[in-house]
Formats: structure tokens, sequence, C-alpha cells
């Protein structure tokens, strides 16, 4: 594994940047569809403590949106790696670094380099 990863991207910072971009993006993967999911909540909780009929048809369209928003954003990483892993099938060079910048990040902090 680590020859593998030596011959096909020799360059720390751009393994280390790599990993980083895709730690950021699993945080954010989980966190604005939990921010969204949150805001739709409190919108419609507002609504039904108003107790009002027409506030509360009025706050589940936004929730709605925001609940669809969540599951897109959600998935996005997901299908960017579908996308990555069929263009890897190809044997191209920056798709099998992305693939193994986590792992590559993972075996540096474990040889303490």
């Amino acid at each position: 594994m680590i020859q593998f990863l030596a011959n096909e991207c020799s360059d720390k910072n751009l393994m280390n940047v790599l990993a980083l971009i895709k730690q950021v993006v699993k945080y954010l993967q989980i966190l604005i569809p939990i921010a969204l999911i949150l805001m739709g909540t409190i919108d419609m909780g507002r609504a039904v403590i108003a107790g009002d009929e027409k506030k509360i048809k009025e706050a589940q369209k936004p929730f709605v949106k925001r609940l669809i928003a969540a599951v897109i954003v959600f998935l996005i990483p997901f299908i960017v790696s579908l996308v990555i892993n069929l263009v890897a099938s190809n044997g191209n060079t920056w798709a099998t670094c992305w693939n193994s910048a986590e792992s590559y990040q993972k075996i540096d902090v474990m040889q303490g380099n």
C-alpha cells in the first residue's frame, strides 16, 4: 500500500491537502443537513405553537424544501465519489490520488513523518 501511494502521488503536500479537503467535506456533509433540519423544525414548532392553521401550512413549504436540500447536500459527496471512481476505472493518477488521500494521511501519521 505504501509503495502504491509513493508511485501514484509522491507529493506529501498534495496528499495532505486532499486529505484535508475530504475531511472538511465529510464534516459539512453531516453539519449542513442537521442545521437545515433544525431550522425547519424550529419554524414548524413556531407555527404549531401559534396554533394558526394558515401559519402551519405556510411553514410546511420551507420545511419540505429544507428537507430536500438536506438530502441533496448529504448525497453530493457520494455522487462526486461515484463519478471519480468511474473516471478512475481508466487508471487516471489524479483519481487514484483523490481516492487514496485519506488513507495516505493515516499511514503518514502512523509512521511519524
